[in-house]
Order: structure tokens, then C-alpha cells, then sequence
């Protein structure tokens, strides 16, 4: 009853988890999924298990911030015509950053040609109880299954997840299958306990909660604007650099604050630091122009005040750290996935690893993830090509951290 769904299972070991049984549950071999490339790892990986055939929305990504927006529905829906014989679509229901695509139009669209919608709304699971969040929230938009980490911005222990089911056609004895190839004989039952008081705590005082937050989050915005070298992004930063957020009727959660650090001349590892020294803030992810700082249903006015004395002295220039204007950029956009098999066929595949170098024309055969932005470059049966390669290289040279690749090596299928 607190989630308003005819379903809903406690999973002790963390969403990833829960994506990859949904996954399990509703494809078969060769069947079809539309997926949101900006998908977590885990709804990849859960492709893989699956053995199904993924059809890949585009990323589109904003250089100048290094933040990537949910697809346009105008994308969306001619995917879903071009491909009528999907068994799913998987979107991020929230990013990282806050963007909150409408959900009920992209539901409305894929149920009129028969289609399941999985939304993965990790990070935010308090969307249901306050009426500034509600119209974004997946569950009120009718999607059949939607995943929440309960550890990750409101109060359940880590690992802690919720899986939702609004289906209709719901096979409860297949999904609860699937669920005991994942879960343990052995739960640990604080788990169970810790997820069964966050849902109170959430029915109860989740409106009261999250309204202190946004009133602090408010009162931080306004004494931010006076900042010369430091600025809060908010809708109208999203609406400049994302030509389908007015268009596409999207939102910002702004509990999920995201800070333009650009103009300070301070490495971004002397601002990770200066903020932890200081105020004992450990910043959530940032990229070359902006940190990204998250508030849980734990949330203070003091912890927030700190955050902006925080600021206010690095505006200032108030701090003894060295000044350094060398900053990482990344490219303009991401090369498009072109699949030569079935990912789960390259995965499981025999592979080798080679310099990505000599990568060109080859086949994927693992999860080549550059971080930031965290968006997978490379996918199991994917072809790779000179422009992967030139990116790979780019991004490498600015030290950024790239998930698949082995001292500067790759896995692609052996011929």
C-alpha cells in the first residue's frame, strides 16, 4: 500500500541485483529490449545473462558540464515504431544529476504498441511523497516494474532495494524463481528489518522530510546566487544546454545538487579535498566543471550551511590551495553502438585481450566504461571502430578512469 503497486519484494543485495532479476524474469533468449544506453552497469550485465538483443537509445551528453540527459521522447517513440516486436524498454527513471524525464508519456506510447516498462529509479525513491516530486515518479506514470536502492537516498541499510510490479501479467511463480537464483538461504534479517522501517518511515514522514530538504535547498540556492566563480545549475542551465528539456516536459531533483566549479582556478582534487578537510563533505561524483553534492531524507540545514561557508571561502579565494587551470574536457559526443551478434554470444565468446590500439574492426567482447560520464563506450558485440579508439585515447590521456580496459588493453572476440 505504500507504494500504491500490487507487488512489492525486499532484495538484501542491492538494485543491481534487482534489475538483473527483473530482466531475467521478462526476456528469453533473441528477444528484444529497447535500452537507455545511460543504463546502470547492472541492466547491462542483465542483458547479458538474459541473452536478449538490445536496441540502443542514444546518449546525449553535454560537454561543457560532463552530464548526460535522459533520451527524447521524439527518440524514444521512433525507436518503439521502428521496433514493434520488443518485449521492454529500460530507462533511468532519475539520473545521477536529477533529470526526471515524463514518464507518463513515454509509458503511454510504449503500452500502445504492447510494450513492458522497466524504469531503474535508483536514486530516487522518495518520489511518490511530495507532490514537487510525484509527477515524475515511475509508479504514479504506470510503469509495470520499477526498482528503488532504498540505502541510497533514504533510510534502508546498504544493499537494501525494492522491486515493484505493476504488471498485469505478472508470472509470480517464474519471477519468484528467478529471485531464489539470486537471493541467499542465508538473508541477513536486518536487512529485511531495515527496509521494512524505511517504507514506514517514508508512508509516515516522507512528505514532512523531503519539504525541510527542499526548504533548505532553497534557502542554499539563494545564498549561492551572490557567488561571483561558484553557481547552482538549475532548470534553466538544463533547458540551454539540452534543447528537448523544455520540449520534453523534463525535471531536475534538487536535492540532487550540481555545482559549476569551472571559473575556480583549483584543481578538482584540491576542491575534493579542501571540501573534506573542512567540512568532512565527500562529494558525491564530479567531472571536469561541476560536483555533484546529494541530499538524503538524512539531510540538515547544518550540513548544508557548512557546504556553502564551504564555497563561499573557495569564491573568495580565502584557501590555501594551489591555483591550477588544467581541466579534462571531454569529446563532443559519443560514437553510436553498432552490434555485429548478441552480446551475451561476444561475452561468453572466446576472447582475448589486445592493445586498444589494434582494437579497429574488431569485436567487443566486454563493458568498456569511461568514468566520468559513466555511459558505456563499448559493449559486448559491438564493432569497434578508429573513432572508439581515437575516444579511448583521449579520454586516457586526461587520466580519467575507464572500466574494461586492463593496463591500456581490451577484450575483443579472437577471430
Amino acid at each position: 500500500a505504500t507504494f500504491e503497486v500490487k507487488h512489492t519484494y525486499f532484495v538484501t543485495n542491492g538494485s543491481s541485483t534487482s534489475n538483473k532479476i527483473i530482466l531475467q524474469t521478462l526476456l528469453r533468449k533473441g528477444d528484444k529490449v529497447i535500452i537507455d544506453r545511460n543504463c546502470h552497469k547492472s541492466v547491462h550485465y542483465g542483458i547479458l545473462q538474459s541473452a536478449s538483443f538490445p536496441v540502443y537509445l542514444s546518449s546525449i551528453l553535454s560537454p561543457k558540464y560532463g552530464i548526460f540527459a535522459p533520451p527524447s521522447l521524439a527518440e524514444i517513440k521512433q525507436t518503439i515504431e521502428q521496433n514493434t516486436d520488443a518485449k521492454l524498454l529500460v530507462l533511468t527513471g532519475c539520473t545521477y544529476d536529477g533529470l526526471l524525464s515524463d514518464l507518463k508519456q513515454v509509458v503511454d506510447i510504449a503500452h500502445q504498441h504492447g510494450i513492458k516498462v522497466f524504469i531503474d529509479e535508483a536514486w530516487f525513491a522518495y518520489s511518490l511523497f511530495h507532490p514537487n516530486f510525484r509527477y515524475y515518479s515511475a509508479i504514479h506514470a504506470g510503469a509495470d516494474y520499477v526498482t528503488h536502492s532504498a540505502h541510497k537516498v533514504v533510510s534502508a541499510f546498504s544493499q537494501a532495494s525494492y522491486i515493484h510490479i505493476n504488471d498485469p501479467d505478472f508470472d509470480a511463480d517464474f519471477f519468484r524463481e528467478i529471485y531464489s537464483i539470486y537471493a541467499s538461504t542465508s538473508p541477513k534479517y536486518q536487512l529485511i528489518a531495515s527496509l521494512d522501517v524505511c517504507q514506514k518511515q517514508l508512508e509516515m514522514e516522507g512528505y514532512k522530510l523531503l519539504n525541510a530538504l527542499l526548504n533548505h535547498v532553497e534557502e542554499f540556492k539563494q545564498q549561492t546566487a551572490s557567488l561571483k566563480k561558484i553557481k547552482v545549475l538549475g532548470k534553466q542551465d538544463f533547458i540551454k544546454i539540452f534543447p528537448h528539456f523544455s520540449d520534453d516536459n523534463m525535471g531536475h531533483d534538487p536535492l540532487k545538487i550540481l555545482i559549476d566549479i569551472s571559473e575556480l582556478p583549483y584543481s578538482l582534487k584540491d576542491i575534493h579535498k579542501f571540501l573534506l578537510d573542512e567540512i568532512g563533505l565527500e562529494i558525491e561524483k564530479y567531472t571536469h566543471s561541476t560536483i555533484l553534492v546529494l541530499l538524503t531524507l538524512g539531510g540538515t540545514r547544518s550540513k548544508i550551511i557548512r557546504l556553502y561557508n564551504a564555497l563561499k571561502k573557495l569564491d573568495s579565494g580565502k584557501v590555501k590551495l594551489a591555483k591550477s587551470t588544467r581541466r579534462s574536457r571531454l569529446p563532443e559526443k559519443l560514437p553510436h553502438i553498432d552490434l555485429a551478434c548478441i552480446p551475451s554470444d561476444a561475452f561468453y565468446g572466446d576472447r582475448e585481450s589486445l592493445p586498444i590500439d589494434k582494437c579497429n574492426n574488431r569485436i567487443c567482447a566486454g563493458l568498456v566504461t569511461p568514468y566520468p560520464p559513466g555511459i558505456p563506450l563499448l559493449v559486448p558485440g559491438q564493432n569497434i571502430t578508429q573513432e572508439h579508439i581515437d575516444y579511448l585515447k583521449e579520454l586516457a590521456s586526461q587520466g580519467l578512469t575507464i572500466q574494461g580496459s586492463f593496463d591500456g588493453e581490451i577484450y575483443v572476440l579472437k577471430r
